[in-house]
Parts: C-alpha cells; structure tokens; sequence
C-alpha cells in the first residue's frame, strides 16, 4: 500500500507513457473514442426516449380506444364488407358486463367545417367531446373553461377553441369566452381555449388544432340518433386494460351480430400496449448502444494493452535488472499495470467529460418542443458511473498480459540481452 502511494513509482509511470508521445497519444485515443461514442449514443438514446413519452405521458396507461371497420367475415346471415356502427347502448352494455371498469367516454367526429368570427375565417376540425374527456386526454386552459356534463346533457351550442384555432382567429390577448362564431353555418358561443397536453395523440385530429363541441350537439346536427363514432374506456388503478381488452370486443361484436374471429371489423389502440411496445423498442436501442459502445471500448483497450506489450519488451533488460536486484513479482506487475491503468483512466475521463459536455451543449440549442421526437438529451448519474467501472475495468485487463509477460522475463536472459 505504501509503494501505491509512492510519488516516484507515478513519476516513472508517466515517464514511461510521455517518453513515446505521439504513440501514447494515438493510442490513448482509441480508449477517449470508444467512451465518447458510449456518451453520445446513450445520451442520443436518452433524447430519443424522453421524446418519445413526452408525447404520451399524460394519456393513462390503461386506457384504450375502439373504433369501427367493415366486416370481412359472413356472420348470422349478414355478408361481409358490412358497415356498421358504435352506439350507446354498447357503452351501457360494457358498464354492466365488463367489471373493474373508469371512465367510458364517446366521441363524434364532425369533420371539416368552414369556421367565421367576424372578418376572419378558416377551415378546421369539429369534435364532440363528453364532460369527461379531459380525465383521459388533460388539458392546457387558457381561457374560460373545457365542455362538462351539463354542457352535453342540455345539447348546447357551445364550443371550445383549440390554441392554433385561436391564435388565427383572435387578436394575440383578446379574451374570446362569450363571444360567438359560426361552424358550418350554425352559431356557437365560446367558453374556452385549450390544448392538449399529449402532443402525440392524435384523434379525429389534434385539440389544439381544432374545435371541440358536446358530442350529443353533433349527434343532433347530423341526425345521428344515439349512434356514436368512437369511444374510450379505462379501467380502474391497478387493473390491466389489456385483460379487459378481448371481453370489450366479445360484448360488442355480440350485440351487432359480428363473428368473434373477425379481428377487423372492430379496432383499439391499447396505450398500455404501445407503452410496452416502446419500451422494448428503446431497450434494444439501448442494448444495442451498449455493446457497440463496449466494444469499442475494449478495441481501445486492446490497443492500450498491446502498446504496453511492446513498452516491455523495450524495457526487457530494466525489468531483468530489478528481478536480480531482489524486486517481487507483485512489484513488477504493479508497475506495469499502473502504466496502461493510467493511461486508460485519462483517456477514458476526458471522453466521458467529453461526451457530457457536447451532449449538453446539443440540449442548449435543441429546442424544447413537445411535438419532437427528441428532447432532453443526457446521461444520468448512474450510467456515469457504470462507463466510470467500465473504464477501470478496461484499465486493468489491459494490463494483465503485459504484466504477466513481464514476469516471465527471466534475470540472467534479461541482463545479456543486447
């Protein structure tokens, strides 16, 4: 312990590797390249990953979203390619046969409507919204308020403006609850301005890009009776959405007569699913990341052990000075692992340093938007600390063979060779 704290055994180490250079140098850069690029990666797949929740974070996990297609399956008399559509007794259906259920909330689609306040018009999206919605898609408010239970059992003509909708409508500030517009011809009072906090959902079009209204309101306008064009259902904390799924499809192809093989007559989104399907994707991105990282890593490292191998063997006649002055074994295997360690942990240090301080120069100029697919690039402590290992690790091996080579010099070989 004393001769590892001993200020020249250093001193002869880094005379060692400084009295080559440009070979330390170059060797020395594959080590820094290999855990740069390790930094990079997993920082870039960290960016990668916060993008991609950022988008759904706030959707519940056990969530799920049916929709209706053509059959492709003949059924009770029926011939395929029939279309058909949601109402909601399916959705009374559900409350009373599938247990363990949340929130089921409908949703109608009005299309694209001509949309005029005053001087200024534009073409955008209706959508009939429940008083619920925002329980399963949240909302930005920035003015007035979001449609509730009242607003859709009463039928009124009210309507919630996305921020796009509003920002090419209204002057920047002006307060528009109260006021009126017209969509499609009909007239709407105004209650409120919103935006919707997952950016990456998007259904019948983006909230923030459209118009919402109460679902029954559409429902009338286009004599729809009490048909509906979409629903969403999660179910209670801490039960899967997922085990649920089948038996929501069973009670509804059962009541509009559809065969229980045909997969597509009825389709979902299952969040809970995609949740899953992202997270396998981003850890085999991460997997991946790690063993090209690590190995470059250790291409490095290999360089470092076989530039340390020929250091041996040009110092072959000092070793075998030493073994016949009385050195230990331990000594001289210190001694040259200290050399490739040291040479290792700088290069590995300034890469990691390196790495960090790119990556987080990157974030500064990335934009923080809610939209991308990349936010937030870093590395987090731990996995700094686990390239940290690996370095020291790295360090070490590369040193065991030019060690071990060392020890094999003999004495008497050593001191008569020329």
């Amino acid at each position: 312990m004393n001769n590892f704290f001993d200020p020249d055994r250093w001193q002869e180490v880094w005379l060692t590797i400084t009295r080559n250079k440009r070979r330390s140098f170059f060797t020395a850069f594959g080590v820094f390249w290999g855990i740069f690029m390790l930094v990079i990666m997993l920082s870039s797949g960290n960016g990668i990953s916060n993008g991609i929740f950022a988008q759904v974070q706030d959707i519940p996990l056990n969530s799920c979203f049916f929709w209706t297609n053509k059959t492709t399956e003949p059924y009770m008399g029926f011939r395929k390619g029939r279309w058909w559509s949601l109402n909601e007794g399916d959705l009374e259906a559900i409350k009373a046969q599938v247990r363990d259920l949340d929130i089921i909330a409908p949703i109608m689609s009005g299309g694209s409507s001509n949309v005029v306040h005053k001087d200024k018009t534009g073409r955008y999206r209706v959508k009939g919204v429940p008083g619920n919605y925002t329980q399963i898609l949240p909302q930005v408010i920035y003015y007035g308020r979001f449609i509730n239970e009242m607003d859709v059992r009463e039928g009124r003509k009210v309507c919630v403006l996305g921020k796009k909708v509003y920002d090419e409508l209204f002057m920047r500030g002006q307060n528009p609850v109260g006021e009126y517009l017209k969509v499609g011809g009909i007239t709407y009072r105004i209650i409120g301005v919103s935006d919707q906090t997952a950016t990456g959902v998007n259904i019948n079009g983006r909230d923030g890009e459209g118009i919402q209204v109460p679902y029954t309101v559409i429902q009338r306008l286009y004599n729809s009776g009490d048909d509906i064009h979409m629903f969403i259902v999660t179910t209670k904390k801490g039960v899967s959405i997922v085990d649920k799924e089948d038996y929501l499809k069973s009670v509804i192809k059962g009541r509009h007569s559809i065969s229980p093989s045909d997969d597509y007559a009825i389709q979902c989104l299952d969040i809970e699913k995609l949740a899953k399907r992202y997270n396998l994707m981003l850890l085999g991105i991460n997997l991946l990341i790690w063993v090209v990282g690590i190995g470059t890593l250790l291409a490095g490292a290999i360089g470092v052990s076989n530039i340390v191998m020929i250091t041996v063997r040009e110092r072959t006649k000092e070793i075998g000075v030493r073994r016949a002055l009385g050195a230990k074994p331990a000594s001289i295997m210190s001694q040259i692992m200290s050399e490739s360690l040291i040479l290792t942990l700088i290069a590995g240090f300034l890469g990691l340093a390196s790495g960090v301080l790119i990556m987080d120069i990157v974030n500064k100029f990335i934009p923080n938007d809610p939209n991308g697919f990349f936010m937030n690039p870093h590395i987090d402590f731990q996995t700094a600390l686990i390239s940290s290992a690996i370095i020291i690790v790295c360090g070490l091996l590369s040193g065991i063979l030019p060690a071990w080579r060392a020890l094999q010099i003999k004495a008497i070989d050593a001191i008569r060779e020329e």
